[in-house]
């Protein structure tokens, strides 16, 4: 498999950081759609529309990648990592899914 991007490693140490592995979310928007818009909102300002656009376009990519290679399931009104994406995720440590928010979040996607 490729390597992953900072977008996909910050997505699945997202999920497991934040959730413990487990997003859970009542909408009537595709899972893909509403988690990168919510994901989005959360780290860029709304004054910076574009990014934040950008950003959730690029989130719901990755989501759908890893759903593709199996890394994360997304069922429902549950999105959550699968047990490779768990022995994926274990490599990401608190420290580096930190750093790879803030670069985020100012706008370093790539």
């Amino acid at each position: 498999m490729e390597e992953l991007s900072k977008i996909e490693k910050f997505l699945l140490a997202y999920i497991w950081h934040e959730f413990l592995g487990k997003v859970y979310f009542t909408s009537s928007e595709k899972p893909e759609i509403y988690l990168a818009n919510t994901i989005a909102s959360e780290l860029i300002p709304e004054k910076e529309l574009r990014k934040r656009r950008q950003l959730a376009e690029l989130i719901a990519k990755a989501i759908t990648k890893l759903t593709e290679y199996w890394m994360i399931q997304v069922s429902g009104y549950e999105i959550s990592l699968t047990s490779y994406g768990q022995s994926l995720v274990q490599g990401i440590s608190k420290e580096e899914y930190k750093k790879l928010k803030e670069e985020i979040s100012t706008g370093k996607f790539k």
